[in-house]
């Protein structure tokens, strides 16, 4: 046995940013309990049943592959036992599969701290630490992390050893070295976690944007949305002066800071308008620099060669020199004073052209290092972050750019959007491609949803980004709302905090999808793009050949998101066809099941319960576009809740509390004032309703063979529902 390292037994957090380096390991053989410690904290213990030899290898010589460093950690006893391992990680860690979804396997999100069947892996996030391990059957021995006094959260499996090694890799600075992601410092800078849900003028009405569309659209979604948890109000390009400055001798930050003819009552009317109904304002700003005659007046503020020429990139005009004193004039100044005017939402565009066709451009001139166009860009983006302050949500637009982790909230990651099928898959697939990135580096944008699309492909790009946690912002005329698609966007706000459940590098193996610029996807820029169907024929070649698209479910038709706190767990499985999908049987282990148990099933949009399953769940054949969610719980030997109409997460927006005692379902709701929901419960052989009681709410209850359905009507906000049962 390898000599010890000491670290002793009371552990203090030493430092601010985690070490690469060692855990360094104790033996007590007074417990039989092997510990290591990273960083402070006593991340791993193993307790080895008395009588059996247990051997170890305790670290890694140096790296195990090049860098970025790896600490390899080798385990075996001379017979076969049952070993407890107990992880300790800080108050914000996750469940995480350390490599992407494979074939026909789903996408893995999770909200909460639950532990997924399957999922050999743990992720600390503050500490950007991953844990993996290899070898041997395992299981854990709960359904999800608990927190302990001190707010770190432990989770615990039981491994089959033996002879046969098992091992745990642990990575420290995953996402910062292993995936390349250098800024990613979760220790000084994480997200904001919050749901967000609002409206963006884009696509609803492009540079025609005005002071009066802005009212009304914030009376209409005070209305109808607000109450279901849409927040912000964004005002996108066509408020501002053109060309940018529109005076060429005065700075950037003036132009921003003044409106044209659209907006007579300047920032103040727009803001005042918005903050009317109770809603967030937002606003739209650009690294552009369009007008001609700003280097007569600015020279020595841009970036020119070495004759004097200034260097100018496509979708972006002149290139600012990106310099401290250039940024204090020009750049701050705007996001300042934006935000002391009441923006709280920013979306900064042209960024990958400031990068890549401005700053990029210049390195290709030889005029820049390659260090110092990515300095100048770092140095642009945390200016734009400290003009708008910490606490407003800051979106970085387009291009995922890793120069932006540590200072966006959210990261676009695709093209612009629009509601023709061409739009809407690339916002499915490009979700499927960033999910490793969601609620670690930032919130994943698919740009602005369309909701005039067709209906089926409406519910899908709502359901997939309300289930999966991505930023829900709208783009449609008012007129495009009619009340069919209301209600669908009730049932999806607010969108859920799910944090991804895998991660991975992205594969290089198969073309990146922005294929669309293939098949005549960019669009003019004067009026909004119109919805239109698509023949499938031309769809499959948009899709192009790919490895996985003859599987039962492609890559990205298949998501599953674990959900809910201890003893009241559940998973909703959500199918998207980017393809047509055929009739098929998902393996419940490749939604991160065990498929030993049984479990009831429930189709969230056909509001059906199809039974229960074990082993598999049989799907039917989905045509092009449409989408199917599942709610998948374990069978329980009483009575229990299934679903509700509120909520595609059936239900973790509207079910506070679930109870079950003394042959009695209590439920805690939270509902909109003066609306009906449906909440189903399942009445297993054996059981029959006895009575309903409620408080603050009124129901209705009928038993349908062996569903109950309770329809409750919301007299006030909160209520109460009880439902008692008899044995027959």
């Amino acid at each position: 046995m390898a000599d010890p390292i000491f670290f002793g037994e009371s552990c203090v957090l030493t430092q601010d940013e985690p070490p690469v380096g060692h855990a360094a390991h104790h033996w007590d053989e007074a417990t039989r309990t092997l510990r290591y410690e990273y960083n402070g904290r006593s991340i791993i213990a193993l307790t080895v049943p008395a009588g059996v030899e247990f051997g170890y290898r305790h670290g890694s010589d140096g790296d195990l592959q090049s860098v970025p460093f790896v600490q390899q950690l080798y385990f075996s006893l001379s017979e076969p036992a049952k070993v407890t391992v107990t992880f300790r990680l800080s108050g914000e860690a996750v469940c995480m599969r350390p490599q992407r979804a494979g074939a026909e396997q789903a996408i893995f999100g999770q909200v909460g701290a639950p532990l997924v069947f399957g999922v050999n892996g743990l992720y600390d996030i503050r500490q950007d630490l991953l844990l993996s391990w290899h070898g041997c059957a395992w299981r854990w021995l709960s359904d999800g992390m608990v927190r302990d006094a001190q707010g770190d959260l432990l989770a615990e499996v039981e491994v089959e050893m033996g002879p046969m090694v098992w091992f745990l890799n642990l990575q420290p600075h995953y996402y910062r070295q292993h995936l390349g992601y250098g800024y990613h410092e979760p220790w000084r800078f994480r997200p904001d976690p919050r749901p967000i849900a609002g409206w963006c003028s884009w696509e609803a009405y492009r540079r025609s944007v005005s002071e009066a569309h802005i009212t009304e659209v914030s009376a209409f979604f005070a209305e109808t949305l607000k109450p279901y948890g849409l927040e912000y109000i964004q005002i996108d390009d066509g408020y501002e002066p053109t060309p940018i400055p529109a005076n060429p001798a005065g700075s950037i930050a003036e132009n921003w800071l003044t409106t044209n003819d659209q907006f007579p009552h300047g920032h103040a009317g727009a803001i005042d308008a918005i903050t009317a109904q109770g809603l967030t304002p937002g606003i739209w700003v650009s690294a552009s620099l369009t007008n001609d005659d700003f280097s007569l007046y600015h020279a020595d503020e841009i970036i020119t060669d070495a004759d004097g020429v200034p260097v100018k990139g496509d979708w972006l005009g002149y290139v600012l020199d990106c310099e401290p004193e250039t940024l204090q004039t020009h750049v701050f100044p705007y996001y300042r004073k934006l935000r002391e005017l009441g923006y709280r939402y920013f979306k900064t565009d042209q960024i990958r052209h400031l990068f890549i066709d401005g700053l990029q451009k210049a390195v290709r001139q030889g005029i820049l290092s390659n260090a110092d166009a990515e300095r100048r860009f770092r140095a642009y983006m945390e200016c734009t972050r400290e003009g708008m302050g910490p606490d407003a949500f800051c979106l970085s637009s387009w291009g995922v750019l890793s120069q932006v982790v540590g200072v966006a909230d959210a990261c676009r990651i695709s093209m612009d959007a629009n509601p023709t099928w061409a739009g809407v898959r690339m916002q499915i697939v490009e979700q499927a491609r960033w999910y490793h990135a969601q609620r670690i580096l930032f919130i994943n944008d698919p740009d602005h949803i369309c909701a005039r699309a067709k209906l089926e492909w409406t519910r899908s790009i709502i359901s997939l980004f309300s289930l999966t946690g991505g930023l829900f912002m709208l783009s449609d005329p008012l007129e495009a709302y009619d009340a069919e698609r209301v209600r669908l966007l009730q049932q999806c706000l607010p969108p859920l905090t799910t944090t991804t459940g895998e991660t991975g590098p992205l594969p290089l193996d198969s073309a990146a999808y922005t294929w669309t610029k293939l098949h005549g996807f960019a669009v003019k820029r004067d009026t909004p793009v119109a919805a239109e169907d698509v023949e499938l024929s031309e769809a499959l070649q948009m899709a192009g050949e790919f490895p996985t698209m003859h599987d039962d479910h492609p890559f990205s038709t298949l998501w599953a998101v674990r959900l809910g706190e201890s003893g009241r767990r559940w998973t909703v499985v959500g199918r998207f066809a980017t393809t047509p999908l055929r009739a098929s049987a998902l393996a419940l282990a490749h939604v991160g099941l065990d498929p030993v148990g049984s479990y009831h099933v429930f189709d969230f949009w056909a509001q059906q319960y199809r039974g229960r399953v074990s082993g598999a769940i049989p799907v039917e054949a989905l045509p092009l576009g449409h989408c199917q969610l599942l709610g998948v719980r374990a069978v329980l030997e009483h009575p229990q809740f299934l679903a509700s109409s509120r909520h595609i997460s059936m239900d973790a927006v509207s079910v506070q509390d679930e109870r079950w005692a003394d042959d009695t379902l209590t439920l805690e709701l939270t509902g909109v004032q003066d609306t009906e929901e449906t909440y189903w419960i399942w009445l297993p052989e054996g059981w029959a309703l006895r009575a309903v009681a409620a408080e603050q709410v009124t129901v209705v209850a009928e038993a349908q063979g062996e569903l109950l359905p309770v329809r409750v009507r919301f007299d006030r906000p909160d209520g109460t529902v009880r439902v008692r049962f008899t044995r027959v």
